[in-house]
């Protein structure tokens, strides 16, 4: 552009001399020793018109020439890289076929060629690396991703992924953070995030990457008001160790983002109760049943009961007063009424549970009954067997696993995070 400019001006300058020579004709003449020489201005413009022609002339030939050139060189440089991708997308092939020879030759040869790019060298060298397991080296190619913005949530991702297969969850977490910081509206990323935190249990960072999470619409409210109840609940189950007080506020902040969750009702409880607040126990526990009694939130407050050695029936009788034609009603009044050894009331209540397919927790409760009353060990055995035969009681199970445990915790047993649902499992393996 600039070159044409130049060009351009110097075109007008000559044309304007020009005119300006056609117009203002005149005589030049001048001597040279003895000899004089005179001739007319109109020849300066003939000689101004042929340089003029020589000059467009010379630079059309540089031009032309110069184009020529460059576009050979394009086009031999074009072929030259095209050359190179296809040596990468071979080499990307021949390692999803397993085919790590023509993969490495191939990875060889387009390094090569496209020496400058850096991005597709080190893409290429990680997945070399990850075929032929060199963690080492891996690892410093993740490092030298993390230094190029094209490539730097490559290199964050592979040293989180090298980092979870070492479970080595400190640094996993870190490298998965600032993953997330780059790519916050990934949720695979943050469902990654979520089993990490779980695993080194800093509740405090499940918190903050669950705000980040919904903040970027990744999860609904619901799904984050969940997972805060979750690390609140954890993190006061680590408080009532040392600050009960502060842990009664933890599990109410997670009662009111979760609800009627009774594994959170059975913790708030027992906090009140080991703060000698067997008032405000009893009627938070009564709060709830009367809300939704179901057999999952009486397995709590049995347990809860049970542990603080609260024995007064008539509290039970007080608790189910509202809904006690219930039938989880009634099986608390039974699971207590036997606890108390008063087998009138267990009997009374149990009658109309029995029906002609029983489920098995009411034959273990008539077992009890027969042994407990009359210690009749036959009945008691009869009723037992019947109530193997009647299939499994209610437990947490882990969804992944289909293992059950007792007691809900934010981690199941082989440490899925929020994996447990109440339900009957078909094959008990353990308990």
């Amino acid at each position: 552009m600039l070159r044409f400019l130049i060009i351009s001006l110097q075109l007008i300058l000559i044309l304007s001399i020009t005119i300006f020579l056609i117009s203002n004709s005149f005589n030049i003449s001048f001597d040279i020793g003895d000899l004089s020489y005179s001739f007319s201005s109109n020849l300066l413009v003939i000689a101004l018109v042929i340089f003029t022609l020589l000059v467009v002339l010379i630079n059309f030939i540089y031009f032309k020439t110069k184009f020529i050139f460059q576009k050979y060189s394009y086009i031999k440089k074009f072929e030259r890289t095209q050359k190179g991708y296809d040596f990468f997308v071979e080499s990307m092939i021949a390692l999803f076929n397993k085919d790590n020879k023509t993969a490495i030759n191939s990875a060889r040869k387009m390094r090569g060629i496209l020496k400058k790019d850096k991005s597709l060298n080190l893409l290429l060298q990680s997945e070399i690396l990850k075929i032929e397991k060199k963690s080492d080296e891996l690892n410093d190619v993740y490092d030298l991703m993390i230094k190029n913005n094209k490539t730097k949530t490559l290199g964050y991702r592979g040293l989180m992924e090298q980092s979870l297969k070492q479970q080595d969850y400190h640094h996993a977490f870190i490298y998965g953070e600032k993953l997330f910081l780059l790519n916050p509206k990934i949720e695979k990323l943050y469902q990654t995030l979520l089993n990490v935190v779980a695993k080194t249990k800093n509740w405090n960072q499940l918190i903050n990457i669950t705000d980040k999470a919904y903040s970027n619409k990744i999860i609904k409210k619901v799904e984050a008001n969940e997972n805060k109840s979750i690390a609140l609940f954890e993190i006061a189950k680590i408080k009532m160790k040392s600050d009960r007080s502060e842990a009664i506020n933890l599990i109410e902040k997670a009662i009111s983002l979760k609800g009627n969750f009774s594994p959170y009702i059975k913790l708030y409880a027992q906090l009140l109760f080991e703060s000698n607040n067997n008032t405000k126990a009893q009627k938070v526990l009564m709060k709830y049943w009367n809300q939704s009694p179901s057999n999952h939130l009486r397995s709590s407050i049995t347990d809860v009961l049970k542990e603080n050695k609260i024995n007064e029936i008539e509290f039970i009788h007080r608790l189910i007063s509202k809904n006690q034609n219930n039938e989880e009603s009634k099986k608390l009044l039974i699971d207590f009424a036997i606890y108390f050894n008063n087998w009138g009331l267990a009997r009374d209540n149990i009658k109309g549970l029995i029906g002609s397919s029983p489920s098995r927790e009411v034959c273990l409760f008539m077992s009890e009954i027969e042994l407990g009353e009359f210690n009749d060990i036959q009945k008691s055995e009869g009723w037992k067997l019947r109530g193997n035969n009647a299939g499994s009681d209610y437990y947490w199970v882990c969804k992944f696993t289909k293992n059950p445990q007792k007691n809900w915790s934010a981690l199941s047993d082989s440490g899925h995070f929020n994996s447990l649902e109440w339900i009957q499992p078909k094959m008990l393996s353990l308990l």
